[in-house]
């Protein structure tokens, strides 16, 4: 051991090639569909050298060339496996943002197929070898000085990388080319898009002004529900819930979204347009609660329309049938006002198989009907009843259907025909316990107002397959494709006391919304002018209805892939009060106690 080569250099080449081959490696298992990075030499510079400061800053920080290679090569693989998952099932990137939800990845990993390709074994056995060959003839360092400068300036050029290439548009943009979203990630690479998406939301923080923030809502004050206006409500989210009658699929048996149609018809109604494809249920679920469309970890109190109906004297509960810890609800839920949460583990695990943790909706909606009975009878203050549904959830077995072949019957593939059936039955058997939901409703004296919609579009094979071979475009370049892969559907109802209340019939084409404008729509039909912060977003919302976070918009009524130079101003202005408001948390706090 004492005669193997202990040169510097030596050791610096070698893990040169070793960061050449790493980059390599990730870069060819980072394409979406047919769009990839293409061999570009540019590209592979800006996807390689963030790799190549990484590993030669931890061999000069740690000493051992092989430690650096691992920990280099570990990381860059476990990047390149998890994007290469999440655009497999979602048709998305892996997002900085997506660091915070590593335990909600876990679970998920569970319900989905995650075997390695053979490409990701070759990338794993290449990281060992590296790292193999970096033990016998990498162990050569520079002597303490020289190690010391130099290790000064690696780390000077990854603050650098970080601080000034991460967050420039301009580069980006020109090496996207016509590519935008996620299509954009796709064909600039991985690595770099990757920490591109650290400088994109640096770059969003740091264009908040509290004061200016402050100096707007300044100008409002909380509004106040008149008592005889105060009427229960409660909001469903449904899992996956899709209108995918829409689409010229053959064979839909019209039983199936019957009742949905009827539900529309005897509701407000619309387009929501959400921000998430196919997963990250809580995005449209905090969106709704906060008005905003940003979201951080909800660590602590934050501002939300539970809070504000609190103030104005109302109980705020809901449930989840699922586990407490799935995106941190156990402590998000009461950070945004709501109380008592029921989730699998301290309420559902009661009617559901002992060592399974979800109740679906057979479930939930005879049980949500019972609770809202005994709370009518046993309380006199109005309610806000948030819930999410889990009954719809993909992925859908591909291989067999469950409930027979009778909810498509078109000449399809038997993987397409088996998920269609799939998800059919599941939407036909949620529309069934909704429909019977309604009838309870219809029947209570007390008012209640209804709000209904689905959180995104359903999973549907592999990179959208399904999707692409029902002839569905999920060009998210297109407007056609933009709707297709991000509209859903809300619908506002009310039953017959709350109709007297209120004085609405609750009835009509709604506009086409964003989430984080749902509620404000709700209160509007209901005459409530809401807390200050909701005030002062109806100017954004009014005109952009729409404001999605790929930079989309709907702007006097025509959808673009980004504002005008005005629309621009009035996103801004809408970012900059939706993050004074939720991290300025006290007023209402204040008004509850």
């Amino acid at each position: 051991m004492r005669k193997l080569p202990r040169s510097p250099w030596l050791t610096a080449l070698l893990l040169l090639g070793a960061g050449l081959v790493i980059s390599f490696l990730a870069l060819s298992l980072s394409g979406q569909g047919d769009i990839t990075w293409g061999g570009d030499p540019t590209l592979f510079f800006w996807n390689t050298l963030p790799v190549l400061l990484m590993i030669f800053f931890l061999w000069l920080a740690l000493g051992f060339a092989r430690l650096a290679n691992l920990i280099t090569g570990g990381a860059i693989f476990l990047l390149a496996a998890a994007n290469y998952f999440k655009v497999l099932y979602r048709s998305e990137p892996v997002v900085w943002e997506d660091l915070t939800l590593l335990q909600e990845a876990g679970q998920m990993a569970e319900e989905y197929s995650m075997t390695l390709t053979p490409q990701m074994w070759t990338f794993a056995g290449v990281i060992l070898g590296c790292s193999i060959l970096l033990f016998f003839l990498g162990k050569g360092r520079p002597s303490a000085t020289p190690r010391l400068l130099t290790l000064t300036a690696v780390g000077l050029a990854c603050l650098i990388f970080v601080e000034e290439v991460c967050p420039n548009e301009d580069r980006y943009e020109a090496l996207a080319g016509d590519y935008t979203g996620s299509q954009a990630y796709a064909a600039t690479g991985l690595v770099y898009p990757f920490l591109y998406s650290y400088g994109e939301y640096e770059r969003i923080h740091a264009a908040y002004n509290g004061p200016l923030a402050q100096s707007i809502l300044a100008e409002y004050t909380d509004g106040v529900i008149p008592e005889e206006k105060k009427v229960n409500l409660v909001g469903i989210q449904l899992e996956a819930f899709a209108d995918l009658s829409v689409y010229d699929i053959q064979g839909i048996a019209p039983s199936v979204y019957d009742d949905f149609h009827a539900l529309l018809a005897e509701s407000y109604s619309g387009r929501l347009v959400t921000d998430v494809f196919a997963g990250g249920t809580t995005e449209t679920e905090w969106a709704v609660l906060t008005g905003g469309n940003r979201h951080d970890d909800f660590s602590v109190e934050t501002n939300s329309v539970a809070w504000y109906l609190k103030s104005q004297g109302y109980t705020a509960n809901g449930s989840h049938p699922c586990n407490e810890w799935f995106y941190d609800r156990l402590h998000v839920n009461p950070n945004l006002g709501l109380d008592d949460y029921l989730f699998t583990e301290n309420y559902y695990y009661q009617f559901v198989p002992f060592g399974q943790n979800v109740a679906y909706d057979d479930v939930f909606f005879p049980d949500l009907e019972a609770r809202l009975e005994d709370y009518f009878r046993e309380h006199e203050e109005p309610l806000f009843s948030f819930n999410v549904t889990y009954q719809g959830h993909g992925p859908y077995n591909e291989e067999f259907t469950y409930w027979g072949s009778s909810w498509c019957t078109g000449d399809y593939p038997d993987n397409v025909s088996n998920v269609l059936n799939h998800y059919l039955y599941l939407v036909r058997d949620t529309a069934d316990r909704v429909t019977g939901f309604l009838d309870f409703l219809e029947g209570l004296d007390e008012p209640v107002v209804l709000l209904l919609y689905g959180d995104h579009k359903p999973w549907m094979g592999y990179n959208g397959s399904i999707y692409e071979e029902l002839g569905i475009s999920l060009d998210t370049s297109t407007t056609e494709g933009f709707l297709n892969y991000y509209a859903t559907w809300y619908a506002i109802w009310a039953n017959p006391a709350a109709k007297e209340v209120l004085g609405h019939e609750f009835v009509g084409q709604g506009p086409d919304l964003s989430p984080c404008f749902l509620m404000n729509e709700v209160f509007r039909l209901c005459g409530w002018e809401g807390s200050a912060y909701m005030q002062a977003q109806r100017e954004t919302a009014e005109a952009l209805p729409v404001l999605h976070t790929t930079g989309w918009v709907k702007e006097k009524g025509v959808y673009r892939p980004e504002a005008s130079e005005e629309g621009q101003a009035l996103m801004d202005r809408f970012q900059n009060l939706s993050w004074y408001d939720r991290t300025h948390f006290g007023t209402l706090q204040d008004a509850v106690s």
